[in-house]
């Protein structure tokens, strides 16, 4: 049987003339690390690519789906018909560690747009056995994954060596999704961590963007791009039985301008930051560190750590941005002191934070005027 469909393919998408995909998996071991194309590369691209249609739409005619005997098998034991099946993203993987079994996943479709390219899915994550096709683990999710503008384009399963327990090893599944604004090019990967336990999957990270993409440009030259790079590296230290995971985190910012009349530069600068994942209350959560004061003051004076971000807060302000650790220091980007007009900077420790929060006549300056009742503001973490 036969259906038609209308859809609407873009086919100039900025992200395919621009941006390199990458679609490598964002493994324990590695990770695939792209940047952007140089500049001058760039904007041929783009001006080959602009000189056609931005949009087109094409009838499709596509068999409708026939699933392989293994998959029909599985279809049965959940009594879904392939009709309702969304063929394109079922994807399959013997488990390395444990051949018997492979990992299935089956979207179904729960809304689907007339024009076929905007539609919401149902997720079937199983774990079944590799000869018979016998469901032994399952985990279901409905109206989980949606598509449009910002696109699925894959759906992968990472097998990579994610012990999360002494007995217990993780597989993930990953989405990619990729943006159709040439002038705003966007992708992303997201990596969801599950275990299986007795006859269910357990959700044990919930879509964790692993890599993403953005920027803006004026579809000429100039513009600023931004790409994160993220590698799991399990740790040993245990959070309710449950190992850490270190995250080390690499964000490369491209800035491009114009050189001349007729030509693009670009300055490209790299930072390194980590995030810490603990589990708790049965997933695992990027770890906040909070920071109080350890005497009493009129101003409340709390600052939150989470990843390479600070949210400061007092009777007076708040504040939060970017946060930078050298040396035995930490300085709050973009937040500055009342007088004169720098950013705030303190002794860093692992568990305390130090601000001198006034000088003297021979140096003077200040804060935070708020905590004015203390020249030193120590700040403990909270346990």
């Amino acid at each position: 049987m036969k259906k038609t469909l209308q859809i609407i393919f873009l086919i100039s998408l900025f992200s395919c003339s621009f941006i390199p995909e990458n679609k490598g998996n964002t493994k324990i071991e590695d990770t695939v690390k792209q940047t952007p194309a140089k500049v001058e590369d760039t904007v041929e691209m783009v001006e080959e690519s602009s000189s056609k249609e931005e949009k087109e739409i094409i009838e499709v005619e596509r068999e409708a789906f026939v699933p392989s005997p293994f998959i029909a098998k599985i279809l049965k034991q959940l009594d879904i018909q392939p009709v309702e099946v969304y063929d394109e993203f079922i994807v399959q993987k013997v488990l390395p560690y444990e051949t018997a079994s492979t990992v299935v996943v089956i979207p179904t479709i729960a809304s689907l747009e007339d024009d076929g390219y905007s539609f919401s899915l149902n997720s079937y994550i199983l774990v079944v056995d590799s000869e018979t096709a016998a469901i032994k683990q399952k985990f279901y999710e409905s109206n989980s994954w949606y598509s449009d503008a910002i696109r699925i384009e894959e759906v992968s399963i990472d097998t990579a060596n994610y012990k999360v327990t002494d007995n217990k090893r993780a597989f993930g599944i990953e989405l990619y999704y990729i943006g159709a604004s040439r002038p705003n090019p966007y992708n992303s990967r997201t990596l969801s961590l599950f275990i299986q336990e007795e006859s269910k999957l357990i959700k044990v990270l919930d879509s964790f963007e692993t890599k993403s993409y953005w920027g803006e440009w004026d579809m000429r030259c100039t513009g600023e791009f931004i790409d994160v790079n993220k590698i799991f590296i399990m740790d040993a230290n245990q959070s309710e039985g449950f190992y850490d995971i270190m995250v080390r985190v690499e964000t490369t910012t491209m800035e491009t301008f114009e050189k001349g009349e007729d030509d693009c530069d670009e300055k490209e600068t790299t930072k390194k930051s980590k995030q810490l994942l603990k589990y708790a209350n049965g997933s695992y959560e990027i770890h906040k560190k909070t920071y109080t004061l350890e005497t009493e003051s009129p101003c409340k004076l709390t600052v939150v750590l989470e990843d390479n971000r600070y949210y400061l807060k007092t009777n007076k302000r708040e504040h939060s941005g970017t946060f930078l650790v050298k040396d035995g220091s930490i300085t709050f980007e973009g937040l500055l002191t009342d007088e004169p007009k720098v950013e705030v900077q303190g002794a860093y420790y692992e568990n305390e934070i130090v601000i001198q929060n006034y000088g003297n006549s021979m140096n003077p300056f200040i804060v935070f005027g708020e905590c004015d009742d203390q020249k030193y503001l120590h700040l403990r973490k909270k346990e």
